[in-house]
Order: structure tokens, then C-alpha cells, then sequence
């Protein structure tokens, strides 16, 4: 059946109907829809229009920046410091919302107080200038005006009412001692820190507040502030003082003997507090980017400028790093001691066994010498020490054999962090020989520290166990943290980490290296009335082919039958060698003079008795075949004179003859003649005691240049090289002159 069409007029009739009907519902919802407005603008307009505004204002909310913690020495001399400041910023919406006279006062004064910004630019941002459909000042609520006012201004400008215009707390860190300590404390910048400042950071980052902008009632704007909280405050073991004391002797010494670095340390040795740590290529903490190395003349500064910024960073980086806890280096004798407590503290050797030392020892086809060619006869354990004697060592280790050597060594903490309170540490771990890679050879080696590395951190806590009773105790700059309430929040207990030797054994080795300043290798330190305990080291550094690479040191502690203070001095690989006996001995003796005065330390040994000669015999030994370099350095710390005879530096012969015994003080002569590796073909003059004129004469005429460091106005109080040693013409003598004094003793 088929469908029946619908007719044309029909069709048309219908689709009018459903577009009326369309149309009526549309109209009847855009009806409800205003009368739904008309409603809400009626009954909740007010309300409305506030809560919009408060949202509108509330997405920018402000951070409070909180103060960062202090760090103070022990004695609350503040050493590094965080102030508020702030950022003066303009609501552009806010302050366009006032009247035409309010804006003009706004923004003259701020022009008055910031003649860098201009009138016409702060007009600008409160115009309603759009892009699109987006105005786009009037948008951005929160426009940086100022960075970093004090705290005054802001109070002074905030008194005025300014409208639109807020203050955003921040803080800036600051350095009051520039450089002082710089390596230790180290700084923060941005994402960068070093030293303490990175260490604590946590500690000292503080916590966060916000201020919100906000509409109350009567559309009035007020603030809701949630307080930063103020980070926490480093007290540091650190004494200014002393620090000054050690900053001073590093910088002299660097002066007089350039080095690749020079290193001080100041530490109790019974609670492992660092009193003081500086080192050479020290850097102001307030501009760390300029390296003050790098700027005291021009041809250095043309230097730092032809750098690219890629070798620019990688200088900053090696200067920002702390040497003593993150470099390592072959220790030299300053590792003996602990060699002989372990051999003790086993029971293989005893005090007064005694070892023969002929100059060099041949082992496994490999010849090892001792500092002195001639040798030093027979000695016993105490003279091993004191005159730093390798043989003695060698035969000593030997008889402890490779297995208690390397516990030892590592009980003492070689090869492991030592947990010091600062970044970047190293163990040496992987430049230390294993128990098994300790052959004939490498063991005798080691014995006097030599063929493994260690830090300077781990030197000297080691010495501190030996002399503090035996333990090993963890090195700390941080004695507590206070809150910002002065609350404390961490305490370092000084713990013992572990017992490495017995009292006994402790007790022996400290003492016993008193001779090491009576009349060995440390009598350079010597002061009158002071009893001090030393150990000398000087230590081969990497290729032996080469005879420039040195690690030279001291290490001393006073007083020596009760040790408060543990120092040591460090020149690592110097410029010009001359040996560890003579060049870090002022750094060391110095910072130990300045201690004493500062501490008013009294005297611990009757005066006449440390400077009297008495009629003490002394035994030679055989100087012949001996370098005289070293030979005239063996009878300095023996407290012998002497007398060169003949050119060169070879000693060929002496009178007294070797095994003779005589009286301290004794003169003894050396003829010397000029061996085939010999260069040297001028003696040099004694002017020990003169002028300045005489000294300078002197050595002018006999062919030499002169160096010197002190007062022109005293006499020569030291000499390097000693008299009686051969040099070419030309070469410069290095002088010492200090001004003459009595001192009133009463």
C-alpha cells in the first residue's frame, strides 16, 4: 500500500509551528535567565562582588622570607649573618582604584625615595592598557619596584600609607670577617654552598611565612600574615682569635715560601674541637666569584680575564674547596709515632731497644735511605723519633709484620671519613696498600709515610689519639645549635668513637716526643719555659723521578704532659725546597707564641733549665759521605756549632772523629769537598747574629742575592740555606731578621 504524501502547503504550515515553538522557548529562558541575574544582583550583589574581589586579590599571595641562622665562634663573635631586607612592590589595581590625586602622591613618592624610577613608567603601569581581551597592567598585581631596602626605609615609607605598594620580607647573608675563615665556614649563594654553610643548612634554612592581600568588610584591604620562622644558630668550636692567629702565620709563611697550598690547624686534642683552619688562597665569603689571588697585580688580572669561563669555574671550585679535609697527599714522618704505638701496644718492641741505622737499607733489590747519608748509628726508640730515622723505622715495622701495620693504620683512621663536620671529605681508602699488597718493600715504605695518602684531618686526630690516652675521637667546627628562641636543638657530645692504644702506651709517646723539640728534629719550636711535644715530617709527593714534589710538616702540642692544644703547620709542594725542619717551623712556632700570650699560659718548665747546656754529652755520628745540607741540619737540632772547611757539599771528613762524645754546644768541623753531582762551588757566609748591612754585604760579595722577610732594623735570626753549604754564584739566600729585646721575667 502506498504512502500518502503530505501536500506542499502542509509542510510549510508545519515547520512555522516548531520554529514559534523554538523561538517562545527561547525567550521564556533568557527571561528566567535575567530575572535570575536581576535576582542575585538584588539580594547577594554586595556579597558576591566582595568574595570576587577577594579572589581576584588572593592569587598573589607573598612569600616571608625567613632570617637564615647565624654562625657564631665560641665565643659569639659572629662570623657569618642574615639581616631582613625587602622588596618594595606596586599593586597596579589597587593603587588604580584610588583617585587621581592619591596616584599622583604615590607615585612622587616613591620617585622621591628611588630617583631610579621615573614618573611616567609608574603611570603606565596603573593605565588600563589592554592586549586583546587582557589588560595587561592592570592584571599583574604584583610589579618589583626596589629590591633590597633596609629595614629603616621600609618602616619610614610604610608609615606613610602609601596605597598599593607592599613589602616583601626577604633576607641578605652577610660575611663581617671577609675572609676570615673563609674555607671552613664557606658561604651560600643561590644554589651554591660550601663548608659549614652547606653542612647546616637545614639547620639554618629556617621556615617559610606568607602575607595575603584581603578584602574585609567595607572592601577595606588589610593583611593576613603567617610569620616566617627564623633559621637556627651555629655555635662553632671555632676561636677568632686563634683563627686570626693561624690566618696570619699561613699568610706569612706563603709570603716567604710560595706553595701549592699552606694549612694550619687548631685543635683539642681531647675533645676534637677545631679551634682554628686556615689556609692559603683564602677568598672574601661576601664576593666569592673574585679571586683575590687572581687581582693583586695586573699581569694576574690579565690572566683571569683571558681565562674562559669554563677553566674560571674550575679555579673557583678548587678554591672554594677545603684542603684539609678533601686533599690528600703522602704524610712523610709525621706517621712514625704511630708506627711505634702500635708496635708498643703489642708489646714487640720496648723503649729501650735500640736499632742500628747505616744511612740506607737495600730491600728486595729496591735501596731506601734515611734523610741522614752517614746514618745514625745505634739509637734507641726515643732518638728513632727524634731524629726522624727511617732505618729504625724500617726495622721496627718489619719485626710488626703487614697484618698489625694495617690494622693499626687503620684503627688510627687512616683510609676512612673521619666524620668532620663539613662537606666534601676524603678517605684516601683506595691510596692506602691493602694487607695483602703489603710486600717487603711497600711495608717498609709505609712505616715512615711514604707510598700512601692521607688528608690533613686525618693526620692530626690521629695524633691526637696518640697523645689524649689512646682515643679516637670525631673532629667537629660545631660545638651546638640554638633555635631562633635559644633553645638547643643539637649538642655535639664529643663521643669516643674508639680506643686505639692504652693510657700507658699514650702516656710513653707523648712524652717521648718532647725530644723531638729538646734536641731533634723540632728544636726550631723550642720556647723557653714551654714544654712542647713535635713531630717533623717531610714527605715525597707522586713521581720520584722529580725532587720539587714535598709535603713538609709540623705537628707540636702543648703543654706536653697535658696537651690542650694539638697544631699543625702544612706547606704542601713549595716552590723551592728547602726541608721540613727549617721552613714550617716558624709557621707552627708562631701560631703556638700567639696562643700562649692570648691564653696568658704560664710557664711549665723552669727557664734555666730548658736554655742551660749543662755538660750533656753528645755522640756523633759518622758525617762522612753525608750531603752538608743535611749534616749542618743534624747538628743544629743536636745543639752542636760547626765549621765548613773547603767548597762543595759532600762532607769528606770530621774532627771529632764519629763515636766521640762531646759536650752540647761544642763546635764541630766539616771539610767538605765538591762531589760530581755537587753544583754549589760558593760556600755561604754565617751571618747569623748581623745587620741588616753587614748581612747584605756580606752575602753580596761572596756572590749570592739576598732575600728577606722582618725588620730591617734587627739582626738575622735564621738563614736558609745554613752557612757552610755550596751554591752557584747568583742564587739568593733567604734571611730572617728579627728586632732585639730583653724581656722583663718577674
Amino acid at each position: 500500500m502506498k504512502q500518502k504524501k503530505m501536500r506542499r502547503p502542509e509542510l510549510q504550515k508545519s515547520v512555522k509551528v516548531r520554529m514559534y515553538f523554538m523561538l517562545a522557548c527561547f525567550i521564556v529562558c533568557l527571561i528566567g535567565l535575567i530575572g535570575r541575574v536581576a535576582y542575585l544582583k538584588t539580594v547577594h550583589g554586595e556579597e558576591y562582588e566582595a568574595q570576587a574581589k577577594v579572589q581576584q586579590i588572593n592569587r598573589y599571595d607573598t612569600v616571608i622570607t625567613p632570617n637564615r641562622g647565624n654562625i657564631v665562634d665560641r665565643n659569639d663573635q659572629a662570623l657569618a649573618v642574615s639581616v631582613a631586607i625587602y622588596n618594595v612592590v606596586l599593586d597596579p589595581l589597587v593603587l588604580s582604584q584610588n583617585n587621581a590625586t592619591t596616584q599622583a602622591e604615590t607615585i612622587s613618592t616613591l620617585c622621591t625615595y628611588f630617583p631610579e624610577l621615573q614618573y611616567d613608567t609608574l603611570q603606565y603601569y596603573i593605565s588600563p592598557v589592554s592586549e586583546g581581551s587582557e589588560e595587561i597592567n592592570l592584571n599583574n598585581h604584583w610589579k618589583y619596584l626596589v629590591k633590597g631596602i633596609e629595614q629603616d626605609e621600609k618602616d619610614e615609607l610604610e608609615a606613610l600609607n602609601l596605597k598599593g605598594v607592599y613589602y616583601e620580607q626577604t633576607s641578605r647573608r652577610a660575611y663581617p670577617l671577609s675572609d676570615i675563615g673563609a674555607h671552613a665556614i664557606g658561604f651560600i649563594r643561590g644554589d651554591t654552598s660550601w663548608g659549614l654553610e652547606s653542612y647546616y643548612n637545614d639547620y639554618m634554612s629556617g621556615e617559610t611565612g606568607r602575607s595575603f592581600i584581603l578584602y574585609e568588610q567595607g572592601n577595606s584591604i588589610t593583611y593576613q600574615d603567617y610569620d616566617a620562622k627564623d633559621g637556627s644558630t651555629l655555635v662553632t668550636t671555632i676561636d677568632y682569635m686563634m683563627q686570626q692567629y693561624a690566618e696570619q702565620a699561613v699568610a706569612e709563611s706563603q709570603e716567604m715560601w710560595p706553595c701549592e697550598k699552606t694549612v694550619a690547624i687548631v685543635m683539642d686534642p681531647n675533645t676534637g674541637e677545631v679551634f682554628a683552619m686556615a689556609e692559603s688562597d683564602p677568598y672574601d665569603l661576601n664576593d666569592p666569584s673574585t679571586p683575590l689571588a687572581m687581582m693583586d697585580t695586573e699581569e694576574n688580572i690579565a690572566i683571569w680575564e683571558a681565562m674562559t669561563t669554563e677553566e674560571q669555574v674550575n679555579y673557583l671550585n678548587n678554591m672554594w674547596k677545603c684542603f684539609t679535609v678533601s686533599s690528600t697527599y703522602e704524610p712523610g714522618s709525621v706517621f712514625k709515632p704511630m708506627v711505634v704505638a702500635a708496635a708498643l701496644e703489642e708489646g714487640i718492641i720496648s723503649m729501650s731497644d735500640t736499632f742500628y741505622c747505616g744511612g740506607s737499607v737495600t730491600i728486595s733489590g729496591m735501596e731506601i735511605g734515611c734523610h741522614l747519608a752517614s746514618g745514625h748509628g745505634i739509637i734507641d726508640v726515643e732518638e728513632v723519633l727524634a731524629q726522624s730515622c727511617n732505618m729504625g723505622m724500617i726495622q721496627i715495622a718489619e719485626e710488626m709484620g703487614a697484618e698489625i701495620f694495617y690494622e693499626y693504620q687503620k684503627e688510627f683512621g687512616f683510609g676512612e671519613l673521619t666524620g668532620i663536620d663539613i662537606g666534601g671529605e676524603a678517605s684516601a681508602s683506595s691510596l692506602l696498600h691493602s694487607v695483602s699488597a703489603l710486600g717487603a718493600t711497600e711495608l717498609a715504605t709505609s712505616s715512615f709515610g711514604q707510598t700512601f695518602n692521607a688528608t690533613s684531618i686525618q693526620i692530626i686526630s690521629a695524633m691526637a689519639a696518640l697523645i689524649n690516652g689512646g682515643n679516637i675521637i670525631e673532629p667537629h667546627l660545631v660545638s651546638h645549635i640554638l633555635d631562633s628562641s635559644g633553645n638547643v636543638v643539637y649538642e655535639n657530645k664529643n663521643e669516643v668513637i674508639r680506643k686505639v692504644i692504652s693510657e700507658e702506651t699514650s702516656d710513653t709517646l707523648r712524652l717521648a716526643l718532647k725530644a723531638t723539640v729538646d734536641h731533634g728534629t723540632g728544636t726550631k719550636i723550642a720556647i723557653p719555659g714551654y714544654s712542647i711535644g713535635c713531630k717533623t715530617g717531610t714527605g715525597e709527593q707522586g713521581d720520584r723521578t722529580r725532587d720539587d714534589l714535598w709535603a713538609l710538616t709540623h705537628i707540636a702540642y702543648f703543654p706536653a704532659e697535658n696537651p690542650e692544644y694539638l697544631v699543625m703547620g702544612l706547606m704542601y709542594m713549595p716552590e723551592t725546597y728547602t726541608d721540613g725542619v727549617q721552613s714550617t717551623a716558624p709557621l707552627t712556632k708562631s701560631i703556638i707564641e700567639n696562643i700562649i700570650k692570648y691564653k696568658n699560659m704560664e710557664p711549665t718548665v723552669d727557664v734555666l733549665e730548658t736554655t742551660s747546656t749543662g755538660d750533656e754529652t753528645v755522640v756523633l755520628p759518622d758525617y762522612t759521605g753525608s750531603v752538608t745540607f743535611d749534616v749542618v741540619n743534624d747538628l743544629d737540632a743536636r745543639g752542636l756549632t760547626y765549621t765548613v772547611v773547603g767548597t762543595g757539599n759532600t762532607v769528606v771528613n770530621q774532627i771529632p772523629k764519629a763515636t766521640t762524645g762531646v759536650t752540647r754546644g761544642s763546635e764541630i768541623i766539616l771539610y767538605v769537598e765538591k762531589a760530581e753531582s755537587d753544583s754549589g762551588t760558593i760556600p755561604v757566609p754565617n751571618v747569623i747574629g748581623k745587620t741588616y748591612d753587614e748581612a747584605n754585604e756580606a752575602l753580596v760579595n761572596a756572590g749570592f742575592t739576598v732575600i728577606y722577610s722582618g725588620s730591617e732594623l734587627g739582626v738575622v735570626t735564621s738563614q736558609s740555606p745554613q752557612y757552610g753549604i755550596s751554591m752557584s754564584a747568583g742564587e739568593s739566600v733567604e734571611l730572617v731578621f728579627e728586632l732585639q729585646y730583653v724581656e722583663e721575667i718577674e
